[in-house]
This record gives C-alpha cells, sequence and structure tokens, in this order.
C-alpha cells in the first residue's frame, strides 16, 4: 500500500539532509581558516537563516520531536541558533563540533523512521485492508441491531 504523505516525507528529509551536509561543509570551510572574515561570517549567517527556514518547515511538514539520548536538546536547533562564529571560544566551537555529529544522526533517524513506516505499509494490500473493513463495519453494524 503506498502512503503518499510518507514518500513525500521521504523526499523532504532526503532534500533537507543534502541542504545541511552542505552547510555543514561550508562552515567547516569557514572555521578553518586562521582568521575568520566578516564577509565570511555573513554568508554562514546568511545560509544560516535559509536552512532554519527549511527546518522549521521540515518541524511543521512532520511530526517528530526530539527524543533525548545523552542530550536535552534538539542538536539541529542549537546549531541553528549560532549567531556568530569569529569570536567564538574554542569550547564553543568544540561543542557544535559534536552538535553536528548528533544533528546528522538526528536527522538520519527520522528518515530511518520514515523509511520503516514506508516498508511496513508496503506489507500491505489494499483489497485485503478493503475487505476487512467492510466486514468490520458489517459486524458493528450487526452488533448494534442486536444491542437495541
Amino acid at each position: 500500500m503506498i502512503d503518499k504523505k510518507t514518500e513525500s516525507d521521504i523526499k523532504t528529509v532526503k532534500s533537507f539532509l543534502e541542504f545541511w551536509v552542505k552547510f555543514h561543509s561550508i562552515y567547516s570551510g569557514v572555521i578553518s581558516r586562521d582568521n575568520i572574515s566578516k564577509e565570511d561570517e555573513q554568508k554562514l549567517l546568511e545560509t544560516k537563516e535559509i536552512i532554519k527556514n527549511k527546518y522549521e518547515g521540515l518541524k511543521g511538514g512532520l511530526e517528530f520531536t526530539y527524543m533525548p539520548h545523552g542530550r536535552l536538546t534538539d542538536p539541529v536547533s542549537d546549531i541553528l541558533k549560532i549567531d556568530n562564529i569569529r569570536f567564538m571560544a574554542e569550547k564553543n566551537l568544540r561543542k557544535i563540533s559534536g552538535d553536528w555529529k548528533d544533528s546528522y544522526v538526528f536527522l538520519n533517524n527520522i528518515l530511518e523512521r520514515l523509511e520503516n513506516k514506508k516498508r511496513r505499509l508496503d506489507q500491505f494490500n489494499p483489497m485485503a485492508v478493503f475487505v476487512k473493513k467492510f466486514f468490520e463495519e458489517g459486524i458493528t453494524k450487526r452488533l448494534r441491531r442486536v444491542l437495541k
């Protein structure tokens, strides 16, 4: 049985993951420089805003919440709260590095859950589901008549 919403959600998450990987690449390129220019930081922050809007759309279109295991907050949201990197302490940069790893795992878990849902739905025969509903409705109607 094909569920168009699940299919669409899978494509949406995969698309977001592609953007997320590109965003990480931009971030890595910027922080790898000895001196981060104001222009580089501005480019990163503009890209972050685009990704932030895409993530808000993703969260609005899907029904998922961050389930903490080892951390209390959504790692994607934590990264999207960055407002400057030029003067960030080394300790904070290391934390962000861990957040990137956690965010990638988190996003892939969402994708995995959607793909598992798709596999479960693919096992259902639409005709069998229809016949089951038909008989269940018939039994319910008969029970109502008997109980009256």
